[in-house]
């Protein structure tokens, strides 16, 4: 259950920053590192049936390269579970660096689980969003949208890598 943990804090903080973008437009792709805050998020049974989950978890990134390198983001992702397979059901947040801020939302995650012998010991994750508002430096991106994918990284970290359509 330790490891079920582990993957679902990943997957469902991961997503949420995925969008801190690269501020111009000859750059299409960039990279964050994110963490949770307060730990890995537990999932939360919903009763109404086995395997079915709830995980709700707040995240903070830092934008590692781009024209945004350095800046933080901070968001939150809520994701619906059905055993070892994840959706989004609303997630987004806020990129902030001096002289540009960006606001976005993911529109599509999903997640699956990998388990051998029983136990989670990875997953797969990608998904699509759109940004809804940037400013300064950032303002080109408003209306652009992404896709992603998560990789875990060290310890309570991961590496969100982002391409602009």
């Amino acid at each position: 259950m330790r490891s079920l943990t582990k993957i679902y804090g990943l997957t469902t903080v991961s997503a949420a920053l995925a969008v801190a973008p690269a501020a111009s437009a000859q750059e299409a792709t960039f990279s964050q590192t994110c963490q949770y805050f307060g730990g890995p998020p537990k999932p939360e049974p919903l009763g109404d049936r086995e395997g079915h989950s709830l995980s709700s978890v707040d995240v903070s990134c830092s934008v590692t390269s781009g024209p945004l390198a350095g800046g933080v983001g901070t968001g939150a992702v809520v994701s619906e579970f059905d055993g070892p397979n994840g959706v989004l059901l609303m997630g987004g947040g806020v990129i902030r660096k001096p002289g540009a801020t960006l606001v976005y939302e993911l529109t599509e995650q999903k997640i699956a689980l990998i388990i051998t012998g029983g136990k989670v010991t990875g997953s797969t994750i990608n998904g699509r969003g759109k940004n809804l508002l940037g400013t300064g430096g950032a303002a080109s991106l408003t209306g652009k949208t992404f896709s992603f994918t998560i990789k875990p990284a060290q310890m309570g970290q991961y590496i969100i890598e982002t391409t602009y359509d």
